[in-house]
């Protein structure tokens, strides 16, 4: 019975798919209501703490400044140390951060608390992403990580519902409290309960499960295990190719993000329009992203599909620059097509990573890429006010920027062909062996 029909094959899968991943979106999706919250805070903090409008934009964005410290260092930690206990130590400390905006009484104290929310929230995603890395092999991680982008959509369904809930009974001060602690504990008991760092130390997995995944790594050519440093990651040049597209990518889909609703605004004019219609463009790139993962590791080509989303965006968003805001159907199909393909890279482009960068520069190098890729994050929304502002005020100018910047994306992402269909493609050694010093092409239980 080959490995594709086996039922060790289907059940590890299984247990994956229903065990590890579930968590490890419910995880990232407390963390990011936790990071957007103060959107809905800030009309009550204008008037509780006299907040001006300089004030608020700095509260909002201070986290993303100590949301980068811990990026390279958190991913370096989870790697050498532990992502299961490193994740839930940070988990706790988050926790305690999200809660103390609620108490605070001054713009020192707010500033100081949605700082420390950063650095702890920092060294989360590319734990996770370490994690998603340890239990699924190349083949099934472009769905692994479009699973795991999921956590935005459904972040930005949840969030408005719970925090307007909680204003509307409660006050701001709750709101930080309960976001913070009450569904962080659940996540805690859950990610501990379930979580290790490697199918090795599964006790939910049988022996033959156990055997099944970590051959599968084997066969493609991975190490089980990854001890990084720094060194590797600051000097390896595809990290650095990797954080590029990256970059590229956050300024693009953040840039487009947030002008979203004023172009829908200009096309539909009532706020309840635009509520409505705005929802379109998210649900698609949900569908969008799993299907290019599941495609991905279907037929193989991650950068063939990378490529091909990626230089969609970029004619769709071109072209929907020479779109009058009077046509507002076709402004708002080219906005859902443009969001679509603007995120649906996401899991080909991580399981990539996973995969072309060095072993020595695994886990500091994905912190690496992710920190300065969302430097993009910073730089997109500013560009597109300020193209929209030498255009008179128009947004076609700030939408065919963005087009050219997932195009430029899409290019980079074509020249590391050659590496993957390599990588992919490795000498396999005879008998490798498994921690437990047996052969892994003994098929007798462990």
């Amino acid at each position: 019975m080959s490995d594709r029909t086996s039922p060790v094959r289907r059940l590890s899968e299984m247990k994956r798919w229903t065990y590890i991943l579930p968590i490890v979106v419910f995880i990232y999706v407390i963390c990011y209501v936790d990071r957007t919250n103060i959107s809905f805070a800030l009309p009550h903090l204008e008037t509780d703490m006299h907040l001006s409008k300089s004030q608020q934009g700095l509260a909002s964005g201070i986290f993303f400044w100590g949301y980068l410290l811990l990026q390279i260092p958190g991913g370096y930690i989870a790697e050498r140390w532990s992502a299961r206990q490193w994740i839930a130590i940070l988990m706790v400390l988050w926790s305690i951060a999200a809660m103390a905006s609620g108490f605070t009484h001054s713009v020192g104290q707010l500033l100081l608390a949605r700082f420390l929310l950063g650095v702890a929230e920092g060294g989360v995603q590319p734990a996770l992403m370490a994690t998603i890395r340890n239990w699924f092999p190349f083949a099934e991680r472009g769905r692994a990580f479009a699973i795991f982008k999921l956590y935005t959509p459904i972040a930005a369904i949840v969030a408005a519902p719970f925090s307007g809930v909680i204003l509307t009974y409660f006050d701001w001060r709750w709101m930080f409290i309960i976001q913070g602690g009450g569904p962080l504990v659940v996540g805690l008991i859950a990610w501990l309960a379930v979580v290790r760092d490697t199918p090795a130390k599964a006790k939910w997995l049988s022996p033959a499960e156990r055997e099944y995944i970590e051959r599968s790594r084997l066969e493609e050519g991975e190490p089980l295990e990854h001890h990084g440093t720094f060194k590797a990651a600051f000097t390896s040049k595809i990290v650095w190719h990797f954080a590029l597209i990256y970059t590229l990518t956050q300024m693009g889909l953040l840039g487009l993000t947030l002008w979203l609703p004023s172009v829908l605004k200009k096309a539909f004019h009532s706020d309840l329009s635009v509520g409505l219609v705005a929802i379109l463009p998210q649900i698609a790139a949900g569908a969008a992203i799993i299907l290019v993962g599941r495609s991905a590791d279907k037929r193989g080509g991650h950068i063939k599909h990378m490529s091909l989303v990626l230089g969609s965006a970029c004619i769709i968003l071109v072209g929907a620059s020479f779109v009058s805001a009077h046509q507002k159907w076709l402004v708002l199909i080219a906005l859902i097509l443009g969001t679509a393909a603007s995120i649906a890279w996401y899991g080909p482009f991580w399981a990539t990573v996973t995969k072309l960068t060095p072993v020595a520069a695994a886990g500091a190098g994905m912190g690496l890429i992710n920190g300065v890729g969302n430097l993009g994050s910073f730089v997109g929304p500013y560009v597109g006010g300020w193209l929209s502002q030498i255009s008179g005020g128009g947004y076609a100018l700030t939408q065919a920027f963005f087009g050219i910047v997932f195009g430029v994306a899409a290019l980079l992402v074509l020249t590391l062909r050659k590496q993957l269909r390599a990588a992919t493609n490795p000498v396999l050694v005879a008998e490798p062996e498994t921690v437990t010093g047996r052969p892994l092409s003994d098929p007798s239980p462990a």
